[in-house]
């Protein structure tokens, strides 16, 4: 009986031996990679290098706490991190802010993070991404816009069919969409007939109908937050949020090859979408606009301006992750892990985006699905589209 007790305490005690070791090793290679980069500045007569002065075990990693010498310059610690994390193979953050900060992760981000894996989350908030420091999720009643970018077959669409699915699961009589699926309806027309749907566009003259009916949509909100006295919809009795989805907004850019009506159409829509990105937020429209082929063009500079979330999947070149998030970095994401994105707000994190299959998500949702009348759109051909 002794020796079965004693076998959960040996373990238990080998596990605390480990963990100091490893962190003696760490703490080792971090002064040796001061030494070698000459991290330090001159005190008196003597050539002084930042001091250990306490360990710290958070929840997904140690954080060592040093006190650096005065005079230290900031640039010096610039090559740390890159450094440490590839002496130690695991993810290093290092951070300067009177105290120098220098976290060792345990783990590295997952190449696959499941959809049924997120934790359940009050208010308006979706899971953006697991990454080393755990969850990641983003408040939409704080920041009600968002712009998206990748190269086709890197998560941009699983991610749109992920934060529909959440937002349903968690708001099923409060939220609405309308999706504008540029990619001929085959990624959100057999989402139709949920409840939550409005309409599904699949190409540009169903997107110009569908973006009028939001444009009136928004002219009747304001007039009601006019009488009322709102200025925003987060303090008012209101529970509905409507979310936009546009998948391939690169379809809406006119073209010089276009005909005058068609370009003018596409121009219209464009300005919609802009209004709802300027003025939506406040009255409970949430746009979220993605595209493949980030360039000015395909990403309008006024609803760049007010989406605070961006996120980049993984994309060709430099010129075009610094469309979506305003630097580099998209285009050395991996090309092999789909789901990887950067994200930015204040701050940029990479993260891996829940992964969730089109059997699943319908699945979860099948419950929400009604019968519908189908709304007949016009085609290009049938009559003049004449705009105001």
């Amino acid at each position: 009986m002794f020796e079965l007790l004693a076998i959960p305490v040996l373990a238990g005690s080998a596990a605390i031996l480990s963990g100091v070791k490893n962190k003696q090793k760490e703490e080792r290679v971090i002064d040796t990679v001061f030494r070698n980069l000459k991290v330090g500045a001159v005190e008196g007569k003597e050539f002084v290098y930042p001091k250990l002065v306490a360990t710290e075990q958070k929840d997904y990693c140690v954080r060592y706490v040093y006190r650096v010498p005065l005079g230290l310059p900031k640039k010096a610690l610039e090559p740390v991190e890159e450094i440490l994390a590839a002496t130690l193979d695991r993810p290093v953050e290092v951070t300067f802010k009177k105290w120098l900060y220098i976290d060792v992760f345990q783990n590295d981000i997952p190449e696959k993070v499941l959809y049924s894996e997120v934790p359940d989350m009050k208010g308006w908030v979706v899971p953006l991404g697991f990454n080393e420091k755990g969850w990641h999720f983003h408040d939409f009643d704080k920041t009600p816009h968002c712009v998206a970018g990748g190269t086709t077959r890197f998560g941009k669409t699983v991610f749109l069919k992920m934060v529909m699915t959440y937002l349903i699961e968690h708001h099923p009589d409060d939220v609405e969409f309308l999706i504008i699926d540029l990619k001929g309806g085959l990624e959100f027309e057999r989402y139709r007939e949920l409840k939550q749907v409005v309409d599904v566009a699949s190409d540009p003259i169903e997107a110009f109908e569908c973006l009028t009916s939001i444009k009136v949509l928004l002219e009747q909100k304001m007039a009601e937050f006019k009488q009322n006295g709102w200025s925003n919809v987060v303090n008012t009795p209101i529970q509905k949020r409507t979310f936009i989805i546009v998948d391939e907004a690169a379809q809406l850019v006119p073209e010089k090859f276009m005909e005058k009506h068609m370009r003018d159409l596409l121009s219209y829509c464009q300005s919609i979408l802009s209004e709802i990105a300027r003025i939506g937020g406040a009255l409970g429209f949430r746009l979220v606009f993605c595209t493949q082929y980030p360039t000015a063009d395909t990403l309008p500079r006024q609803i760049k301006q007010n989406a605070d979330l961006k996120i980049s999947f993984r994309l060709p070149t430099g010129y075009a992750s610094a469309v979506v998030i305003d630097e580099h970095g998209a285009e050395e994401l991996p090309s092999d892990i789909p789901g990887r994105a950067i994200i930015k707000t204040h701050e940029k994190k990479i993260v891996q985006v829940p992964y969730i299959s089109d059997e699943e998500m319908a699945k979860r949702l099948e419950v929400y699905r009604v019968a519908k009348v189908r709304k007949t759109h016009r085609t290009a051909n049938e009559d003049t589209i004449y705009f105001e």
